[in-house]
């Protein structure tokens, strides 16, 4: 039961914080609901099924390719921890697209890379390809008026936004509504899949935004995707029909009755202004406009393995959800034989979960996790509770490794591209690998949000070479020269060790990070974050 180390929680004390919460705000706040912008309710929404493979086009044939060197029930898998090639491939599948185009994300973030993204898609749809793009609401800045006139107006581009809140334009009236409407809106969409013409998709880690794919000066990402091709790419594809044609994908076109067409005149105009200024920047080493990705498709053929996947993602419908995602990857972490590698950019582990590790490693399992320091951590806020589990999952007998924010030029090669040089590396990578023979990619962190509360997704594949491969990585970021090795001293006491140096008292971080760290550790919000 070594998954449980990331399961359980407490939740009397959060539960207790928001509803003292809730009566403070609600009081103040329902007042301002009155004149405030609601969503209609959604009526005889039509349902929409992925389109079927083409015919023919550049991403099928690479694909039949491909399949050539596949047994039956096999898909081939390529690891995508490079951010430029993470966002080349995303080109690639726009460009090389000749019917449809469906991106399901947590977070569209605004900047270069999403601009450069956005226009792409908005070309594909201008030559006929249908491009579904579905996200979550919770972090969205996007103008609603400008979304609906799109939705509306493009016949072959529809954007929907998941479980979004009915009170529009912010403020406190949508404060009031969170709080009053709390365990319906705390439930967010956290899936990412990025599939092309039903034969090829990207899954794993990466929303899209600045960070993710190296362009961002404070910090930049080490994350993880997976491109497959194969009979895998048809269960994401269907597992992005069940979350678009659930109850709480909100069709774009209803988001606002105005009609603004200026605003999407006007968005093109500046995605296309901020890809022109970076042209010799941050955008130097990819196609201004779409391009012929043949090579790279044809190369697949090398660099590609092959074995067999599972696609796993829990229900749209918070009744219905069983949490698959967690329940499969608990059987994985039981069944293996000798060692279980965790990389989480957030942990937070239960009491049991912890026991249960120390049994395992009892019996003579290796359990190695690693996360990131404060320092390499884009969210201070989970410190203050990963910090008081570093004694018991130590005494437990786990491997426990942070990475630095100053890897080798190696790492930060992954994290960074063109021009770009970040202030600091951040760990955001997600993953599991079981006895190197098997490994999941995909959205799920290892706190009790992603595995209570949101929807998740990911692959579980079975391939001892890409489990191979996916382990040495994991092990590099491991390393003396990219992360502290944190154990016990002679004395019994916490110790972290890198580059020949040894501390006694956590890495260097940020004044900042230090205090929200601190702060967040006294609020009885562990069930939250």
């Amino acid at each position: 039961m070594i998954f449980l180390l990331f399961g359980h929680r407490n939740e009397n004390l959060s539960r207790m914080f928001f509803r003292w919460w809730s009566l403070l705000l609600v009081s103040s706040a329902l007042a301002v609901l009155v004149g405030c912008a609601k969503l209609p309710v959604v009526e005889n929404k039509p349902v929409e099924l992925a389109k079927p493979a083409p015919a023919s086009g550049p991403l099928v044939t690479a694909s039949r390719q491909l399949a050539k060197k596949r047994t039956a029930g096999e898909s081939s898998f390529l690891l995508l921890s490079d951010a430029g090639e993470a966002l080349k491939w995303r080109l690639a599948l726009i460009d090389s697209a000749s019917s449809s185009i469906d991106i399901q994300l947590y977070l569209w973030h605004s900047g270069t890379s999403s601009a450069l993204l956005f226009e792409r898609a908005l070309q594909a749809a201008d030559r006929g390809v249908r491009v579904r793009l579905l996200v979550d609401d919770f972090l969205l800045t996007a103008n609603d008026t400008g979304i609906a006139t799109l939705s509306r107006n493009h016949p072959n581009f529809e954007i929907r936004i998941f479980n979004p809140s009915r009170v529009r334009g912010g403020g406190l009236g949508g404060i009031s509504e969170f709080i009053s409407n709390f365990r319906e809106l705390n439930r967010r969409m956290h899936n990412k899949t990025f599939t092309a013409d039903r034969c090829m998709t990207i899954v794993g880690g990466r929303n899209v935004g600045d960070h993710y794919f190296g362009m961002d000066k404070k910090y930049n990402f080490i994350d993880l995707d997976v491109l497959a091709t194969g009979p895998v790419v048809a269960d994401v594809s269907d597992g992005f029909d069940e979350f678009w044609n659930s109850a709480g994908a909100y069709p774009g076109a209803m988001l606002s009755s105005k009609e603004k067409p200026e605003l999407v005149v006007k968005a093109r105009a500046r995605f296309r202004e901020i890809i022109a200024s970076e042209r010799d920047g941050k955008l130097r080493d990819y196609p201004g406009q779409r391009a012929d990705w043949s090579s790279e498709l044809s190369a697949l053929n090398r660099d590609m393995v092959t074995g067999t996947a599972q696609f796993l993602q829990d229900h749209p419908d918070p009744n219905k959800d069983t949490r698959v995602v967690v329940k499969t990857l608990t059987q994985m972490t039981d069944h293996h034989e000798g060692e279980v590698q965790f990389v989480t950019p957030y942990l937070i582990p239960s009491t049991s979960g912890v026991e249960a590790v120390a049994e395992a490693t009892a019996a003579g399992a290796e359990v190695r996790v690693l996360v990131p320091t404060l320092s390499a951590n884009n969210q201070p806020i989970v410190d203050g509770h990963y910090k008081k589990y570093r004694e018991p999952l130590l005494k437990a007998g786990t491997i426990l490794s942070e990475f630095r924010p100053d890897p080798t030029e190696e790492i930060r090669a992954l994290a960074d591209v063109g021009p770009v040089h970040c202030e600091r590396v951040t760990l955001h990578l997600k993953a599991v690998v079981g006895d190197r023979s098997r490994c999941f990619i995909g959205s799920l962190n290892l706190d009790p949000r992603a595995l209570k509360i949101n929807t998740e997704s990911g692959m579980l594949i079975e391939s001892p070479a890409l489990a191979g491969q996916l382990a040495d990585y994991i092990d590099t970021l491991s390393n003396d020269q990219n992360s502290w090795k944190v154990s016990h001293d002679s004395e019994g006491k916490i110790q972290w060790q890198s580059r020949g140096e040894t501390r006694r008292r956590p890495p260097p971080a940020k004044w900042s990070s230090r205090v929200i760290s601190w702060f967040s550790g006294l609020l009885p919000i562990k069930s939250q974050i």
